[in-house]
């Protein structure tokens, strides 16, 4: 089962209060490089990170997890002790997501903006870029397109690609039901998405090696990241 936690950034002032014991909560090496952060927001961001992929952790396993996270080849965060878990992190703006699950996952949340056309043009599919081209409005381009970013990045971070595969070496098709699912090839076979109704102004994403998915998003506040 695929299980999702997010939470918000709080006001600056409340984090620079909070800041001590979230630093306390972390290992050294997670704490020294979220000091090194110029920005406060952007030290925010991987404390909460790091704190919401311990309690998904705890959520799930029963057990706290106290170690630094590992790092694989393409960057993808794993634990040495907790084989059988996986977990992902994704971060855009006032949000923070982690995805847990028993299999390969990955998650990606996406702050809607303007749409970038070159982007779009240069890294999706024809069938994707068909999509955007129907679009009747820049809002609507701008929801079709960070939908399809979210399910995208979402896809190379469950196979632990990142942006090392290229985004228009895969396509996302809309099923009937108006869900997605990956055009199936030899890669694709055997991993699943789903989207989320997430925080307005935010699309969420998740894919994963099974077709489990929790309904719904568990949100949480710095406060309760710290009980």
């Amino acid at each position: 089962m695929t299980k999702l936690f997010a939470c918000k950034l709080t006001e600056e002032a409340v984090f620079e209060q909070l800041k001590p014991r979230m630093l306390d909560g972390v290992p050294e090496a997670a704490a020294m490089k979220a000091l090194g952060f110029f920005h406060s927001n952007d030290s925010q961001r991987h404390l909460i990170g790091e704190l919401l992929a311990r309690y998904a952790l705890h959520f799930t396993t029963g057990e706290r997890y106290t170690q630094p996270f590992l790092t694989g080849i393409k960057g993808k965060p794993h634990t040495k002790a907790q084989s059988g878990i996986h977990f992902n992190v994704s971060h855009s703006a006032q949000w923070v997501v982690v995805a847990i699950a028993d299999t390969d996952v990955g998650v990606d949340v996406e702050h809607i903006r303007r749409v970038p056309e070159g982007v779009a043009y240069r890294f999706f599919s024809e069938q994707e870029k068909q999509m955007l081209d129907n679009a009747t409005n820049e809002i609507e381009k701008a929801h079709i397109f960070f939908t399809l970013w979210t399910l995208k990045e979402s896809y190379l971070k469950a196979i632990g690609s990142g942006l090392t595969k290229s985004l228009s070496s895969f396509t996302i098709q809309r099923r009937p039901d108006g869900g997605y699912q990956l055009e199936p090839n030899g890669e694709t076979e055997g991993y699943y998405l789903k989207t989320y109704s997430f925080a307005e102004g935010y699309k969420l994403a998740a894919c994963a090696a099974n077709n489990e998915f929790e309904r719904e998003v568990t949100f949480l506040s710095v406060t309760d990241l710290l009980k």
